[in-house]
This record gives C-alpha cells, sequence and structure tokens, in this order.
C-alpha cells in the first residue's frame, strides 16, 4: 500500500497541538502553584514546574524533529531502495537534490535540525531560539515538496 505524504505534517501539526496543550497545563499549574505550593505533588517543588517550563518548548523541538527525520528516512526507503544516510545533515541534502527543494526551504529544515542538535547534545554553538510554531511550518513545507505517494 502506497504512502501518502499528508501523514507526515499532520503527525507533526498533532506534536505542536499536544505541546500547545501542555503548555497550557505547565502555565495554568505554574501560575496556580506560586500562589499555593501546596497543590504540588509531594517531592515537585515550584522550581521543578519552573524549569520543566523553561524546557518545554525544546522538548517538542525535539520531538517535531523525530517525527519529521522519521517521514524523511521512511521516504528514502521507500523511493530509493537503499539504507538512508545516518548524518541527517545527508539526509536532508540527498532529498532536497533529488526533489530539488529550494535553497531556503533545506536552509530552513537545516536550522531546526542545528537547533535540535544544541538542545540534545548541549552545545554551546550559536543558533537562534526556534519556536515550536516556527520549527513546524519549517518542515512542513520541506516536506511539501515530496511526491503525495510513494
Amino acid at each position: 500500500m502506497p504512502r501518502t505524504i499528508n501523514e507526515w505534517p499532520s503527525r507533526i501539526k498533532a506534536v505542536e497541538r499536544e505541546f500547545e496543550s501542555v503548555r497550557l497545563a505547565v502555565d495554568r499549574l505554574l501560575a496556580d502553584s506560586s500562589r499555593d505550593s501546596a497543590i504540588l505533588e509531594p517531592g515537585v517543588e515550584l522550581r521543578d514546574v519552573r524549569q520543566a517550563s523553561n524546557h518545554l518548548s525544546g522538548t517538542y523541538i525535539i520531538r517535531l524533529f523525530a517525527e519529521f527525520e522519521t517521514g524523511l528516512r521512511e521516504y528514502w526507503l521507500a523511493t530509493r531502495k537503499t539504507k538512508p544516510p545516518t548524518r541527517t545533515r545527508d539526509l536532508l541534502d540527498g532529498i532536497a537534490a533529488t526533489r530539488k527543494i529550494p535553497f531556503d526551504r533545506l536552509d530552513n529544515a537545516h536550522k531546526v535540525r542545528e537547533h535540535r542538535n544544541n538542545l540534545i547534545h548541549q552545545r554551546n554553538e550559536p543558533t537562534a531560539p526556534i519556536s515550536v510554531a516556527i520549527a513546524r511550518g519549517y518542515l512542513s513545507r520541506f516536506l511539501s515538496r515530496l511526491p503525495l505517494y510513494w
């Protein structure tokens, strides 16, 4: 059964909606626990909730990119019948070259990849922070250049 590229932007959008839901919940918990720390479970302190809030966007950038990369790897396997490149940079570049994806879409996908790498590997390389919504848009625009069915 052929796969459809529509599946991957939908999965990425679902991660963004989940982020928005969790952001709302964490913001509400932070506000409520700032007024009354007794509402927190034993072992959870206000500083833990603040830290979770501060790291939430990064966590969901990692999740977004994981969905994106999984889609690209499945696309590669389905269309090339060879093992995809190990390095994600090479995967992006290879697909962009064969699909004639415009440089700005490739560059923006690399920006998300680099930001994700900094988050995962705790690098101190300067990258501009990218919001979850912007990252989702960049990745979805890259995917939009793939064929509808593969």
